[in-house]
């Protein structure tokens, strides 16, 4: 039987600081009536906006063989509430955000207590936080082309910058609640993206100097990336270092998967391994010919390479 979806936009779920997260809630309906009994959930929470094709694409996959599928903007996101809280990956509620928000779909009458996650890069880098908190109906997790040490392997490689990040931190300010309803402010930022090989040539940076300073968060977060080369107390704090806080990852099942192409290859292999090392739960790794996030694309090409229909 395949279900047909309703869904209901823009659910507050409440954490424990009082802050609100907008959650879009997708359940099983037959003839477009709600369909009695309790279904398992599937659970996805990003940077990047709720409602964006990739994420609405897995409630139109799953929901239809009988899962539950929720989608939620991170506090201080779109439509969530939280001012000033989002320091891109440095967030330091995303864990425990994570937690209330498992446990709040588990109290749900229409949920069977059993809560799985799924999602790439930042939307993977959520499962991890909330996987080190542990919470009782967390079922199993799918982190997708995630960096598990920032120092290592995401904000600097090894402890050489990584200049991609200075281009993620100006794609997350353009939409950032800060600049929100301010075209001529978002327009700033777009100018220093679409110059960014310039700005990349004129270090060092002074705060202030870039349109960052209109996300203060997020400028703080540049600086820190930029300036701090040594591994220090800023980047052994969990939300920077998951591989110091193993021993306290859930003892769940888990599907970790990578391009050899990605960023973070060998991040993820290292997770795998110390997952499937310490864990009596079943551990899956795949390794593809893909780029960042690319196992969820639509094409059979990495760059100039055609890999063929089965990389698909």
């Amino acid at each position: 039987m395949a279900y047909s979806i309703v869904l209901a936009k823009d659910v507050m779920i409440p954490v424990r600081d009082g802050i609100r997260l907008a959650t879009d809630v997708y359940r099983p309906a037959v003839d477009d009536a709600l369909a009695d009994g309790r279904f398992p959930t599937i659970l996805l929470r990003t940077p990047y906006d709720k409602t964006d094709k990739r994420y609405t694409e897995i409630a139109d996959t799953f929901v239809p063989h009988g899962y539950a599928v929720v989608l939620q903007d991170l506090r201080d996101r779109y439509r969530s509430e939280g001012t000033r809280d989002y320091t891109h990956t440095v967030t330091p509620q995303q864990g425990t955000d994570g937690y209330d928000t498992v446990e709040w779909v588990a109290a749900q009458p229409w949920s069977n207590g059993k809560v799985g996650t799924c999602g790439s890069s930042y939307a993977a880098i959520t499962q991890v936080r909330m996987a080190l908190e542990r919470p009782p109906h967390l079922s199993a997790i799918w982190p997708d082309a995630v960096p598990t040490n920032s120092f290592q392997n995401q904000a600097r490689e090894g402890g050489a910058m990584q200049l991609h990040m200075f281009w993620a931190l100006f794609i997350h300010a353009q939409d950032s609640q800060d600049i929100a309803g301010r075209p001529d402010l978002q327009d700033e930022v777009w100018d220093d993206l679409r110059r960014m090989r310039e700005l990349l040539d004129s270090t060092p940076y002074r705060r202030g100097q870039l349109s960052l300073r209109h996300t203060p968060e997020l400028e703080d977060a540049l600086i820190a990336y930029y300036t701090q080369g040594t591994y220090d107390e800023f980047w052994a704090q969990e939300s920077n270092d998951f591989t110091a806080h193993w021993d306290r990852h859930a003892d769940i099942p888990g599907t970790f998967t990578t391009g050899w192409f990605d960023a973070f290859p060998h991040a993820d292999s290292e997770y795998f391994a110390e997952m499937k090392r310490r864990n009596a739960s079943p551990q899956r790794l795949v390794i593809g010919p893909w780029s960042h996030v690319g196992m969820r694309g639509d094409s059979s090409f990495c760059r100039d390479v055609d890999f063929g229909p089965e990389s698909v």
